[in-house]
């Protein structure tokens, strides 16, 4: 009887904590400027080591933020420590920040998995702590995209999920360990500009040894 709670906690969605109205529409503009400036070297991305995998993921990524990256950092480094005590995460030496910007057009979207298998190798540093902001032009023409948070537990043994829906300029936070998934996304006009926007960043902890 005394496992029943532990094995409850499992069968719930991870923790998590929504920030609305994180960068503002001054900075929301720019990066809608930035992406659209940039449209064409936006790459397939990856997982893993950035091995492209259709059946996986489908969707597009930046990774230079040109003069927006210092005020984006100061941004996602100001919500650290707050997060990790509301989440109840043990406390971590930030190594660093790993951002990127990503775009995800009609048919889109990003299966089951866990951030700290599927980012890049690093001899340093774990993924600890993920973040996604999300932003788009207005009106907004794209639907679908939520962000299915789910429990450690398959569904099979009893496991639960969360469908977060993206706002216009929403940060969404939880454990890098937790399992989620982008849901499939639609975007009728095809438009690069009406795309589901979003900046991935990850909190990277330093290894101890």
């Amino acid at each position: 009887m005394s496992t029943a709670p532990a094995l409850r906690a499992f069968e719930q969605p991870a923790p998590h904590r929504v920030i609305r109205n994180f960068l503002g529409s001054d900075l929301i503009g720019q990066l809608l400027a930035h992406a659209e400036a940039n449209r064409d070297t936006f790459r397939p991305t990856g997982v893993g080591d950035r091995k492209i995998n259709p059946e996986m993921r489908v969707s597009r990524v930046l990774r230079d933020f040109g003069s927006l990256r210092d005020a984006l950092e100061a941004r996602f480094l100001s919500v650290m420590d707050p997060t990790v005590a509301d989440l109840r995460l043990s406390s971590f030496d930030l190594g660093r920040l790993e951002i990127e910007l990503v775009a995800h057009g009609d048919g889109a979207f990003y299966r089951r998995h866990i951030d700290t298998r599927t980012g890049p190798s690093d001899k340093t540093t774990d993924r600890a702590l993920t973040g996604v902001h999300y932003f788009h032009a207005e009106p907004k023409s794209y639907s679908g995209g939520e962000l299915r948070l789910h429990s450690i537990l398959p569904p099979e043994q009893g496991g639960q999920f969360l469908d977060i829906t993206p706002e216009q300029d929403m940060l969404l936070l939880f454990p890098s360990w937790a399992p989620h998934e982008v849901r499939p996304v639609a975007c009728p006009s095809g438009a690069f500009r009406d795309q589901r926007f979003a900046i991935n960043c990850w909190y990277r902890s330093r290894r101890t040894s």
